[in-house]
Formats: C-alpha cells, sequence, structure tokens
C-alpha cells in the first residue's frame, strides 16, 4: 500500500494508519447452589469459581513504509527547501496474555421478613507478554531492521478479596414496603494495556527525516534526506536492532478498588403500582497513574518526574466572542530530558459518586400503563492526587499544585477525539425518562393503542481545549503534542435536551397469529437542540471551524 500522506488541509491521503487485531477467548467455569437449614434461618449457599484467559494481539503500523507530512509549519522545523516530514516506521505488535482467576461464595439467608445477602469475590489477574518477530521498515532497513521479542511476564499481579454485604427487610403483613440497604466492593479488571506496559513492541518504532516525496505515495530510499533527526525512544541509535522498554511499573501497582454504599426503599401503592428511592454513594481509589520518566545531570539514568521538574507555559486562544484567553500548561524546565519513557503506579486521587433516584411503575391494567424515573448524579475527583504535572488535559480534572480543583467532574469520553463523536463527553446531573401507553377501546374491532415516551436530560459539557506542541518530535520522541484544557469542565454545558416520542398501534389476532401495525413518530416536537460543538480552539487546517461552533444537532421530526 501507498505511504500515507497528510496534506496541507490536514486531510489523509493514499492511505491511513492500519490494525489488525486478534482477540481469541478460553474460559472455565463451574458454578453450584446448596439449599438448607439451620433453625428458623434458611440459607441459599452459592459459590463457584472460573478461570479465563483473554489474548490480545494487535498488529499496528502506516501503510508502506510510514507517513509524509506536509502540515502548514512542519511537525519537525528547518524543512530543506522542497522537502516535507517523513515518518519512517516499523509496526508495534504487542501480544499478551491476560489470565483471569476468581472464586466466590455467597450466602443468602432468610428468616421471617428479614433477607440478608453475605458474600465474598477472591480475584488473581496477571498476564505474559507473547513472543513476536516484526519485519524491517521497507525503506530503511538498516535505520530500522527487524526485531524479535522473546516475551516475559507483565512484572506484576493483582490479588483482590472483595465482600458484599445486603440487607432487605419487607415492612408489613402484606409486605408492601420494601427496605434495602448494601455495601459492595469492586476491583478494576486488568487490561491488556496495562499487562503489555513493559512489552518493547507496543509501540511503533519511529526514524524521522526529510524526503523530497511531495505525497504520491511511493517513499524510495533515494528520497530519504537523513539530517540527524534521530530516532523514537522505543529505539536504541547505537543499535537498532535492540528492542528498547523505557517504561517502569511500581512493584507495588494493584487493582484499583471501587466502595459502594446503597439504600432503598420500595412502596406498593396499588399490586400494581410500585414506587422506590434509591441513594449510592461510590468512591473510587488507587487510579492508575502514569508519570514520566526524565534524566538530568545528577541523574544521566532517569528517575521519576517531580513536581519541580515543570515550569509554565502561556499561549493564548481566540473564544467564539472574539476574546483572547490565556492557557497555561506546564513543561520541563531546561536541563531535564523526557527519556520517553513512564512509570506506571496507583495514584492518591479519588474520584466520588453521588446519586439519588426516583422510579415508579405501574403495570397494564385498566386499559394503561405506565413506568418513569428521574435521577440526580454527582460524580467528580473528590481528591487531586500527587502528579509531578500540573497540566490540565482535555476533559480534565486531576491536577494539583495552584490548580487543584477538587470537585472537578469526571467526564466519560465518547468519541475520544475522532469520528462523529469527537467532542462528547457523557456527564449529565440530571435525567428523567416517562413513558406510558393507553389502550383505546380495546373491546371493539377498531380499538388501538397509543404510546408516548419524554425524555429528558442535562446537556453533556463541551470541554474547550488547545492543542499545543510539548518540545521537537524528532527528539528521541521527548516532545509530542498534547491537548490542554483551559476552562472549567462544567463551563461550557450543550442545551438541556426534552425530546417527545409517539406512536400509534393497532393488534390484530388470527387463531393462533398476531399481527402489530404501528406508526412512530421520533422528537414530535421538532426541535433542534445542540447534541455537540466543536471543542478544540486554534485548528492550523481549517480557520473557519473553531472553538464553539455547532457541530451537531437533533434530527428533526
Amino acid at each position: 500500500t501507498p505511504d500515507s500522506y497528510f496534506d496541507p488541509n490536514g486531510v489523509w491521503q493514499n492511505s491511513f494508519v492500519g490494525e489488525q487485531i486478534k482477540r481469541p477467548q478460553t474460559q472455565e467455569k463451574l458454578d453450584a447452589s446448596t439449599f438448607f437449614n439451620t433453625g428458623s434461618l434458611s440459607h441459599e449457599l452459592k459459590y463457584g469459581a472460573a478461570y479465563r484467559i483473554a489474548e490480545s494481539a494487535t498488529n499496528f503500523n502506516w501503510a508502506g513504509s510510514g507517513w509524509i507530512s506536509d502540515a502548514a509549519n512542519g511537525f519537525f522545523g528547518g524543512e530543506p527547501p522542497g522537502t516535507n516530514d517523513l515518518w519512517l516506521a516499523r509496526a508495534a505488535l504487542p501480544d499478551v496474555k491476560v489470565k483471569y482467576t476468581n472464586a466466590y461464595a455467597q450466602d443468602t439467608l432468610t428468616t421471617g421478613n428479614l433477607t440478608v445477602n453475605l458474600g465474598l469475590r477472591f480475584d488473581r489477574q496477571t498476564g505474559d507478554n507473547l513472543g513476536a518477530n516484526v519485519p524491517a521498515n521497507s525503506v530503511d532497513p538498516v535505520r530500522l531492521p527487524a526485531v524479535s521479542y522473546g516475551g516475559a511476564p507483565a512484572g506484576f499481579t493483582w490479588t483482590t478479596w472483595a465482600p458484599r454485604v445486603g440487607l432487605t427487610y419487607a415492612l408489613g403483613k402484606d409486605r408492601s414496603t420494601l427496605l434495602r440497604a448494601s455495601y459492595s466492593r469492586f476491583a478494576d479488571q486488568l487490561s491488556a494495556g496495562f499487562a503489555s506496559f513493559n512489552n518493547p513492541l507496543t509501540n511503533i518504532s519511529y526514524y524521522y527525516a526529510y524526503t523530497t516525496n511531495h505525497g504520491d505515495g511511493n517513499v524510495t530510499a533515494g528520497q530519504v534526506v537523513r539530517r540527524g533527526l534521530g530516532w523514537s525512544s522505543n529505539v536504541d541509535p547505537a543499535n537498532p536492532s535492540q528492542l528498547i522498554q523505557p517504561n517502569i511499573i511500581s512493584k507495588d501497582f494493584n487493582a484499583p478498588i471501587t466502595n459502594e454504599f446503597l439504600v432503598s426503599v420500595e412502596h406498593a401503592l396499588l399490586p400494581e403500582f410500585v414506587v422506590g428511592f434509591n441513594l449510592t454513594y461510590r468512591r473510587q481509589t488507587g487510579l492508575e497513574q502514569e508519570d514520566v520518566i526524565v534524566t538530568d545531570a545528577s541523574n544521566p539514568t532517569g528517575r521519576v518526574s517531580v513536581r519541580s521538574d515543570y515550569v509554565p507555559v502561556v499561549t493564548h486562544v481566540i473564544m467564539p466572542n472574539g476574546a483572547s484567553q490565556a492557557v497555561t500548561y506546564y513543561q520541563l524546565r531546561s536541563g531535564v530530558t523526557n527519556t520517553g519513557g513512564l512509570f506506571l503506579h496507583n495514584g492518591d486521587y479519588e474520584t466520588t459518586f453521588k446519586g439519588a433516584s426516583l422510579t415508579f411503575n405501574k403495570r397494564l391494567s385498566n386499559r394503561w400503563m405506565m413506568r418513569g424515573n428521574f435521577s440526580y448524579n454527582d460524580w467528580y475527583y473528590s481528591k487531586a492526587g500527587d502528579r509531578p504535572d500540573p497540566t490540565i488535559l482535555e476533559a480534565g480534572g486531576i491536577t494539583d499544585g495552584n490548580y487543584v480543583r477538587q470537585g472537578d467532574l469526571v467526564l466519560q469520553g465518547s468519541g475520544n477525539g475522532s469520528g462523529s463523536k469527537a467532542w462528547v463527553y457523557v456527564n449529565s446531573k440530571w435525567s428523567f425518562a416517562v413513558n406510558g401507553l393507553y389502550q383505546i377501546a380495546p373491546d371493539r374491532p377498531w380499538g388501538f393503542n397509543v404510546a408516548g415516551n419524554l425524555t429528558g436530560r442535562q446537556g453533556y459539557p463541551t470541554p474547550f481545549y488547545d492543542r499545543v506542541g510539548t518540545g521537537n518530535l524528532a527528539n528521541a520522541a521527548t516532545g509530542g503534542t498534547i491537548q490542554i484544557q483551559f476552562q472549567p469542565s462544567d463551563a461550557n454545558r450543550l442545551d438541556n435536551i426534552f425530546d417527545l416520542d409517539g406512536r400509534l398501534e393497532k393488534e390484530f389476532t388470527f387463531q393462533d397469529f398476531g399481527l402489530t401495525l404501528g406508526v412512530d413518530c421520533f422528537n414530535l416536537l421538532n426541535e433542534s437542540f445542540v447534541l455537540q460543538r466543536v471543542g478544540r480552539a486554534r485548528s492550523s487546517f481549517n480557520t473557519n471551524l473553531g472553538v464553539g461552533y455547532i457541530n451537531e444537532t437533533l434530527s428533526p421530526r
């Protein structure tokens, strides 16, 4: 395939990055139940164990020999006249088997109106990186020769115990009111990304150069202008066939933990009409953190970065109203060099979730049914943490120093910066949904049903961000680009959404067969709420598309 080409308008030509993924899994599982009584207590004891192996192999590389960049200002700088930036590439090929072993026991005890649930779960999670061979770069096999990796263990094991306790009490002779309370602990599932964190084939290897090729996609050796720009940090310039893994994992790295408390009450106003109220409190601790590994005059072999290694940098962006706003981010100070490696450990920042919900459910009787819910949620960083770099990244909130923003929102990215949902971040403090159906003259031949659904929620946030360079990309990959959030996560919320849908249906019965003809209408009120705004400021390629511009609205009726 031809080399990928990033043209002056910021549009990819010829091809793009390629990814082949293999995800086989093997699982053995055994569950059992035992029923018995001890005095007035009845027991339902459930227990079991499972073993699962999940392999994740990913072949990841650019088309052809790499990619050509004809960006307006160039990524490397100092381009000789008539040349473009060239990223010669060697494929990434991490292949890891993650192994999950678990066992559990759970006893449900019942006596009178009280039900108690007691449980304990054990998990052991680890992984092995498998060996793999990667071919040389097709244009420059000397600077990026073929490499071979023999494999190695992940370097850590997660072992956790998770208890659970639940209480349910039925009030009254008819037990029309249920009171519930529970406590649960959860351990995060080990991902293939963490298990392969020390795999030297995890990232694509690069040799940085210039090229006289102007985008036809067929770079030849004679078109490569070698100017000593260097290699990425996972390549040893003195021995390019030697694999390098600059990352480090803490020997105490363990699974992040979530503790959850639930309290609820449920009451049957009528046998077919039940209302409920729920409260949730959830706290996450031990979340994973990655700190940059650096070198300086006193530590030439490398050390983990600290807060004093970073100095502030100020730039400016233009807001939708035309005003200029300062944006502060942080870079390593002079004399401190990024090795390209990361230190993976458990950070000391925390998140807290508080939620309340009201529910009701009217089952179909007397020709009508209805159900609905209203919820209020508040999910935020309750402790900012000890990150050495206090830069507030896109969808940020995990900050420290003078930029601590305890209580900032936790945002869940939907599009992850690309695709049709690039600027969607899920976080609504309130939402509701009500739907119902009414049967009109069900005993008449012409009878039919009418139904409706009303949903609403607070508009999602749009965190405004700016993409800035963090240094020379050719300097052993110590630089790159980052996306800096320059306003609080909650500063720019989209429209609150209220959407009404309707349905008419007619049911026909033919002996053993039924037929329903229905007509659905979505967005009955034909609203055009804004669902997505551009979050990125200062695009280098499209000056007509900037921060705050509408990117998506609710589809019309």
